[in-house]
């Protein structure tokens, strides 16, 4: 019993680093699948828009798990970059001045 209690406290410590070491990264320049598990197999679950920015929490064969919003998504690892970016499509000009 002490040694399944303790196998307890050592794997909830070792989600709590986890998910505290998540390492920022953002989408590239273009859409990206958000999918419930590590393949193409599973469901879109929406699309990620170019330059959106994600926290990466692990890799599975070339997929990462990101957190965004409160929640989990996997996507394609590839599609992935460690530098922001700028989405021309997410302003609009008007009279000259970016908004």
């Amino acid at each position: 019993m002490k040694t399944l209690i303790a196998s307890a406290i050592i794997a909830a410590a070792t989600l709590g680093a986890s998910a505290a070491s998540a390492t920022q990264a953002w989408v590239g320049h273009s859409a990206l699948n958000a999918r419930s598990g590590p393949g193409t197999h599973y469901h879109v679950l929406g699309t990620f828009n170019p330059c959106t920015p994600v926290h990466v929490v692990a890799y599975k064969h070339g997929w990462a798990k990101v957190a965004y919003k409160h929640s989990y998504y996997w996507v394609s690892a590839k599609y992935l970059q460690g530098k922001s970016c700028y989405n021309k499509n997410t302003y609009k000009k008007h009279g000259g001045y970016g908004y």
